[in-house]
C-alpha cells in the first residue's frame, strides 16, 4: 500500500474539491483504494466562499515485480 497527498479546488463545494485532488493525481495513481481528507478551506470574496480547497492522502496498491522477473534479471555483482 502506498499512500500519496494531493491538493484540489472548486467552486462548487468540498466533495467537487476533493474529487478535483483526486483527479490530479490520476496519472501517477491508476486505482485508488482510500481517502484520507487531512484539511479543508476556503477562499472568501466578502462573506461568500469563491473556491472550496482540500487536501488529501490518496491510498493505492502498487504493482510488485513477480520473484520470476527480478531473476531473469540475472545475478548482482557485490563489487
Amino acid at each position: 500500500m502506498r499512500i500519496i497527498e494531493a491538493h484540489g479546488s472548486a467552486r462548487s463545494g468540498w466533495e467537487a474539491a476533493v474529487k478535483a485532488a483526486i483527479k490530479s493525481v490520476a496519472a501517477e495513481v491508476e486505482r485508488p483504494v482510500a481517502v484520507e481528507v487531512g484539511r479543508l478551506w476556503a477562499d472568501l470574496d466578502g462573506s461568500a466562499i469563491r473556491l472550496y480547497r482540500a487536501t488529501v492522502k490518496i491510498a493505492y496498491r502498487q504493482a510488485i515485480a513477480s520473484p520470476q522477473a527480478a531473476s531473469r534479471k540475472g545475478p548482482r555483482s557485490l563489487g
